[in-house]
């Protein structure tokens, strides 16, 4: 009898330590995140900035990255990845530290390009260098598990960003003490990530190509033609997500909308973290039943109806609906996407197909957030989920006609590959 697959609880336990690590320091930035979320965009706004500079600002690092991360990826191929994402690291957090504490517009930007540069190196080198570590069988449930924990430290971050304001505001009793009490919540966010940087060093090395040495060149991408579509897609998804998804808390808080208090929009965004880090515990396990190109398909496809809600929804509460329901379909088969994605390229070309993807994605999102912000600016708080439907709708179009053939045959060569005895698989996407 052959024997069956392993069940979800036995392969999360068959984690290695490698594994629990990329979990903790994912878990862990993802509280400084989830802090940063719900209140850096409205202290930028309670010292004076209007919504279309927080759009440009946002949409700085964006470009950065899209504008480094293809070199990223090339580099990163050849040398240590645990390196990259300690030095990233490293950048990243002294680039928070400045924008959290300056508030001079050419000191905010400055960090933010390096952020964004810095970013880059992370997106291209962490994905790739767990799944070095990890097996075929094993990914999509550590992406799953890691996606879930991740969000639920979110979610603990979102909470502590809506209280924490108002418990320094109570405390400190001066004038501008708001904006400190935002300020010093948000010096409070940097602690997670600090740790998320030093639970990385005792990980596993990596070997580097051409011993360390770094270089340039393309000629060892062998898969250009899926690449190429996976990136149309996650661009078309972007251009969407970048118009709404960094201002879910302006909308919120507009008089011309709800007014939602800081404290109240912690807790709507803690909500709709927990809900989405239970679907994330749910995709692996959905993506097992009918596969991981229908699930993004199908999770994706019923997001839209949500999205068009928030757009016409005359009560907070309709609307926090709809925002919660509409977030959890859309994301919840990301680590199942992710995966598929890893899959279907060779080891050496990963990096640099994540550099190309997060350069596509990241240029796309710095459009749109510049998009987004000026239709706040003009009092458009609802017209960008209107516009994003129509986009979402594409990328699952996309999605669909690109890959729905793919994981059979990425089942097929595996298969046969087994059969022959091979010791290591060589997919050509193309």
């Amino acid at each position: 009898m052959e024997d069956r697959p392993a069940g979800y609880i036995s392969k999360i336990r068959g984690f290695n330590r490698d594994a629990k690590l990329y979990i903790v320091s994912s878990v862990a930035t993802s509280i400084a995140f989830g802090i940063s979320q719900v209140i850096f965009n409205l202290y930028l706004i309670e010292v004076g900035f209007s919504e279309d500079f927080i759009g440009f600002f946002l949409s700085v690092s964006l470009f950065a990255t899209a504008g480094i991360a293809i070199v990223a990826g090339s580099l990163t191929d050849r040398t240590s990845r645990k390196r990259v994402v300690l030095l990233a690291g490293m950048v990243s957090f002294g680039a928070l530290l400045t924008q959290y504490t300056i508030l001079e517009p050419v000191g905010l930007l400055l960090s933010q390009v390096f952020f964004g540069l810095s970013s880059a190196f992370v997106q291209v080198a962490w994905a790739p260098y767990i799944t070095g570590l990890t097996t075929h069988e094993e990914r999509p449930h550590l992406f799953g598990v890691t996606s879930g924990l991740s969000l639920i430290g979110v979610l603990s971050g979102n909470i502590l960003g809506g209280m924490m304001p108002g418990l320094f505001y109570q405390v400190l009793r001066i004038a501008d003490s708001l904006t400190m009490g935002y300020r010093y919540a948000l010096w409070v966010s940097l602690v997670p990530y600090v740790l998320s940087i030093i639970v990385i060093v005792p990980m596993t090395p990596d070997i580097p190509k051409n011993d360390g040495r770094l270089s340039m060149g393309f000629s060892h991408v062998r898969n250009w033609g899926f690449i190429g579509r996976y990136t149309l897609v996650v661009a078309t998804v972007g251009l969407g997500a970048g118009m709404i998804v960094m201002f879910f808390n302006i909308f919120f808080a507009a008089e011309e909308t709800f007014g939602a208090s800081t404290e109240l929009i912690g807790v709507i965004f803690g909500i709709n973290t927990l809900v989405l880090a239970l679907g994330s515990f749910v995709s692996p396990a959905l993506s097992d039943r009918i596969g991981k190109v229908n699930t993004v398909v199908l999770t994706e496809l019923m997001s839209v109806p949500f999205l068009l809600m928030i757009s016409w929804a005359p009560t907070l509460w309709l609307a926090v609906f709809a925002y919660v329901a509409r977030t959890a379909l859309m994301n919840m088969a990301g680590p199942v996407s992710q995966a598929f994605f890893m899959e279907c390229l060779t080891a050496e070309e990963r990096s640099t197909a994540s550099g190309v993807l997060s350069a596509s994605d990241s240029f796309v999102r710095g459009i749109a957030a510049n998009i987004g912000g000026w239709l706040l600016a003009q009092g458009l708080y609802r017209l960008p989920y209107v516009l994003v439907s129509g986009l979402y709708l594409l990328a699952v179009a996309e999605f669909y006609v690109f890959f729905r053939r793919k994981e059979d045959e990425i089942q097929k060569i595996r298969s046969a590959t087994v059969t022959a005895g091979e010791t290591k698989v060589e997919i050509d996407a193309t």
